[in-house]
């Protein structure tokens, strides 16, 4: 049985798991993700590789940042871009150790996950959804994971939802502030933006401590009106940007993940809206697409990048 070794490199934290053909854990852990320079990175990805020498025969790595899989070059690297910026980072990881290395964003891993043996396993059209600190995305177009023109497709994130904020010459995006307040989808449909909007329904000092999605949710489920003002507010918003991706890539399935899916409340609240906004439209041509929660949680990136490895190195 051939194993491999799997990363998935994010802002806080690098995890690592050791697995088998089917993205099965033997056994893995985590280290914080160095964020000073390129050299303390490839280290310490060496040093929670080096016990496990001789027992992996590749490695597939999953990261931020517009990442081009087929040619290994990661042109952006999200929280790592003060160093990750047009790097062959394949390359590099692969002369430390040794066996072929294959790199892809996280929202195309989730979403080759999901297609692979998950919420979308059969599906030809589908979408990701991840909502966590912005919106993880990834497209499934023919059965495929869709990577685009430029290695940028379903960077769903920064979908415009605020167009007027643009117009003016005046404005300007040249580093992330206040998510909350950016005039794009991640603004106000990720779980940073349901967090904000129950915050100013709460009426808190929103420089002070922030309220988490699970303390949300337990005044949602114990009938809070706030909570329950701002989940509807929220699911809307969700609801409004997959009417507007669905007319363009007219998919079967949106899988919903990220850590606030976990909550049983949130995708019946996105299907009322999604359900409410279909029936007061109906001159629009396209149609509903089916609402699913993801089967994977936090191994998706990983089992998703062996996914996309199997296609790079072909048995």
């Amino acid at each position: 049985m051939k194993q491999y070794l799997l990363i998935d490199i994010g802002g806080t934290f690098i995890k690592y798991s050791l697995a088998d053909e089917q993205a099965r854990k033997i056994s893995g852990g985590k280290v914080p993700t160095p964020l000073t320079n390129m050299d303390d990175l490839l280290a310490v990805i060496e040093g929670f590789a080096a016990p496990l020498q001789g027992q992996f025969v590749g490695c597939a790595i999953s990261m931020p940042g517009r990442i081009d899989t087929r040619n290994g070059i990661a042109h952006t690297g999200g929280m790592l871009s003060a160093f990750m910026w047009e790097q062959p980072f394949a390359a590099q990881v692969e002369a430390r150790l040794g066996v072929p290395v294959t790199i892809a964003n996280d929202g195309k891993c989730a979403a080759a996950a999901e297609g692979w043996t998950g919420a979308l396993a059969g599906v030809e059209n589908g979408l990701v959804l991840v909502l966590g600190t912005g919106i993880g995305g990834g497209i499934i177009l023919n059965g495929k994971v869709y990577m685009g023109a430029h290695s940028a497709a379903g960077e769903v994130s920064n979908f415009v939802t605020d167009m007027a904020a643009m117009e003016p010459d005046s404005f300007t995006l040249k580093k992330i502030e206040r998510l909350p307040e950016m005039p794009v989808w991640a603004g106000n449909s990720s779980a940073t933006g349901l967090i904000f909007e129950y915050a100013k329904e709460k009426e808190m000092d929103l420089d002070g401590p922030m309220p988490t999605g699970e303390e949300i949710f337990a005044a949602y489920n114990a009938g809070e009106p706030e909570a329950q003002h701002t989940l509807k507010v929220f699911a809307r918003r969700v609801a409004i940007g997959v009417l507007s991706l669905q007319s363009i890539l007219d998919v079967e399935k949106v899988a919903i993940g990220g850590g606030i899916s976990a909550a049983e409340a949130l995708l019946p609240a996105i299907q009322t809206e999604l359900d409410g906004i279909f029936a007061r439209c109906p001159v629009l041509p396209m149609l509903e697409p089916e609402l699913v929660r993801c089967r994977y949680g936090n191994d998706a990136n990983m089992i998703g990048a062996l996914r996309l490895f199997f296609e790079q190195n072909p048995a």
